[in-house]
C-alpha cells in the first residue's frame, strides 16, 4: 500500500478495529499514512492479534492494541485518561464500533435495544465528550464516525434500533462539528449500505436480497473503499469539510 505519509506525528484511535472488515481496514489505512494507531476492540485476543499484524506490516509505524468496550462509560474514561498520559493527545478519533440486532419492533427485546444504543451512540458520545477537550487544548483534531444508510431507509424494515442509533450518530456528528469548529476540530461521518469483506455480509448473505440493498451498478464497495473515505475526512485534504455525512455506497443512497 503506497500512500502519502500525511498523518506523521498524529495519534489515531480506531474503535471496533479488530474484526476482519471496516475497522481493521481503517486502522491499516491510517498506519500506512504514518499515523500512530491505537487498535481498540472489546475482544482482547483479536485486538492484540490485529495490532501485532499491523506492526509487522508497517514496521515504521507505532501500533498499540487496547481492549475497550465503548459501551462501558467508566472504561472509556479510564482508557482516554491512560492514552493521554502515556501517548499524548489523540488527533484522530474514528468511532467505528457498532452492534446490530435484527428483528421487528414488536418482538425486539428491550435489552437488545439498550445494547444497540449504548454501543452505537452513547459510546461515541462519551468518547467525543472526553477527547474533544484534549483536541481543543492541542489545537485541533478530526472525528470520523462510521454510519449507514439505515436511518434514511428505516433500517430496511428489520433493524430499527440500529437505524435509530446511527441516526443519532449522524446528529452527534453535526453537533460536534458545530461545537468543535472554533477550536479546529472537524467532525464528519461516512455512511454506507452493505460492504464487501465484512463479517455481517458473510453471516447474512440474504441481506443482498432486501429491497434497495444492491447499488445501481451492482458492485458493493469494499472495506478498503470505506477506509479511504475515512482517511480523506481525517486528513488536511478535507480541511474545509465539516459536519458532512459522506455516502460511500455506490449509489445505494438513491435506492428507495
Amino acid at each position: 500500500m503506497e500512500t502519502l505519509r500525511e498523518f506523521d506525528g498524529q495519534l489515531a484511535l480506531v474503535t471496533g478495529a479488530a474484526g476482519v472488515g471496516i475497522g481493521r481496514a481503517i486502522a491499516r489505512r491510517l498506519a500506512a499514512s504514518g499515523a500512530s494507531v491505537i487498535v481498540s476492540d472489546v475482544h482482547e485476543a483479536r485486538t492484540h492479534k490485529v495490532a501485532d499484524a499491523l506492526a509487522d506490516e508497517f514496521p515504521d509505524a507505532t501500533i498499540h492494541g487496547r481492549v475497550l468496550d465503548v459501551g462501558d462509560r467508566d472504561a472509556v474514561d479510564d482508557a482516554v485518561a491512560a492514552i493521554a498520559a502515556e501517548l499524548g493527545p489523540i488527533a484522530i478519533l474514528v468511532n467505528n464500533a457498532a452492534v446490530n440486532v435484527q428483528g421487528p419492533i414488536y418482538d425486539f427485546d428491550p435489552s437488545d435495544w439498550d445494547w444497540c444504543l449504548r454501543v452505537n451512540l452513547t459510546g461515541p458520545w462519551q468518547l467525543c465528550r472526553r477527547i474533544m477537550p484534549l483536541m481543543r487544548d492541542a489545537g485541533g483534531g478530526a472525528i470520523v464516525n462510521v454510519s449507514t444508510v439505515a436511518p434514511d431507509n428505516g433500517g430496511f424494515g428489520i433493524e430499527a434500533p440500529y437505524a435509530v442509533s446511527k441516526g443519532g450518530l449522524n446528529v452527534l456528528t453535526r453537533s460536534c462539528a458545530q461545537e468543535g469548529a472554533p477550536y479546529g476540530i472537524r467532525s464528519n461521518a461516512v455512511s454506507m449500505g452493505l460492504v464487501r469483506g465484512t463479517r455481517f455480509l458473510e453471516q447474512h448473505p440474504e441481506a443482498l436480497d432486501l429491497p434497495g440493498a444492491r447499488p445501481p451498478g451492482g458492485e458493493l464497495p469494499s472495506a478498503d473503499d470505506i477506509a479511504e473515505a475515512v482517511a480523506f475526512l481525517a486528513s488536511d485534504r478535507a480541511k474545509y469539510v465539516n459536519g458532512e455525512i459522506l455516502h460511500v455506497g455506490a449509489g445505494t443512497y438513491m435506492r428507495p
